[in-house]
């Protein structure tokens, strides 16, 4: 695939993320896939239970996937796309979100998006923001 193929298979990724449409995201990862969302901790909790900040591809789908219809009162983070840079088998994307939280308050948030395709496929996808951000804006 080039370079250019896998950066429009990056953006459909964030997309189906952002829209919670787990059969989109399905058709675009490998089995092999990992998601992980980047700051220290090693868990938070999702649904009530207690998982890892590093998903599967099942937990994804099942887990991952749709936050923002729990946090944010349109039920999206309204992501959108700065600028996308491939290099080999890897995508980064630069965006933003522009969402209201549950609380009222704005969620304004910067994203750099890392994927790593195998073959066709997305293998991993790791997701850089500002946490604490989230944290104050999107939790109690």
């Amino acid at each position: 695939m080039d370079a250019d193929g896998m950066k429009e298979k990056a953006r459909q990724l964030l997309k189906a993320c952002d829209l919670g449409d787990a059969a989109s995201a399905a058709k675009l990862i490998n089995d092999d896939f990992t998601f992980q969302f980047m700051e220290k901790a090693e868990t938070w909790v999702v649904d009530g239970q207690e998982v890892s900040t590093k998903l599967d591809k099942p937990t994804f789908l099942d887990h991952g996937l749709g936050a923002a219809e729990q946090v944010t009162s349109g039920k999206r983070f309204n992501f959108s796309f700065d600028l996308a840079v491939s290099e080999g088998d890897h995508v980064m994307i630069l965006g933003t979100s522009n969402a209201l939280s549950l609380k009222g308050e704005p969620y304004q948030n910067n994203y750099v998006w890392y994927l790593r395709f195998s073959g066709d496929g997305i293998s991993e996808l790791r997701e850089y923001c500002d946490t604490k951000h989230a944290h104050d804006v999107l939790f109690d």
